[in-house]
């Protein structure tokens, strides 16, 4: 695996509406990385200029359809959605995780489970297969663009 390596996802319509401007932008998903030691880093996008998450983006709006997204697609309305569903579970994951691991976030005094790191290494684990998964869907769209050597496709 290679934590940098990024993947095109396509060009966002112009009639896309956020806050973040990803209308009109080329965005590239960057590969998930085990991050302090402790969490699934992942659900980064963006390009050059541009930087969010795909939570924020792709799972929170109105836009269910990798049609309604992109200018040419990919990947299937099928594909999209089993990416859509991986991401829920891993960021569901991940945050369960992160429970076991700090316990709360509003004070130090929060209630820890004894077994909280065991339990965060189970959730880990099965968060890196869900993200492999979601990796692997993502490497095989239904076509293809060229790219220059940084992996930035053409205009």
């Amino acid at each position: 695996m290679y934590p940098n390596e990024k993947i095109y996802l396509g060009e966002v319509k112009e009639d896309f509406s956020n806050d973040v401007g990803l209308c009109g932008q080329k965005i590239y998903i960057t590969h998930h990385k085990w991050d302090c030691g402790w969490y699934w880093s992942c659900g980064y996008i963006g390009n050059r200029s541009l930087h969010t998450h795909f939570d924020m983006t792709f799972l929170m709006g109105h836009y269910d359809y990798v049609d309604q997204l992109f200018e040419k697609p990919r990947y299937t309305r099928d594909q999209w959605w089993q990416i859509r569903d991986l991401f829920i579970q891993a960021y569901a994951l991940k945050e369960a995780a992160n429970v076991y691991v700090f316990g709360g976030h509003q004070t130090s005094s929060a209630f820890r489970f004894s077994y909280g790191k065991k339990m965060a290494n189970v959730l880990n684990k099965d968060c890196e297969i869900v993200l492999n998964k979601v990796w692997e869907i993502l490497q095989n769209p239904i076509y293809s663009v060229s790219s220059d050597k940084d992996g930035y496709v053409f205009a």
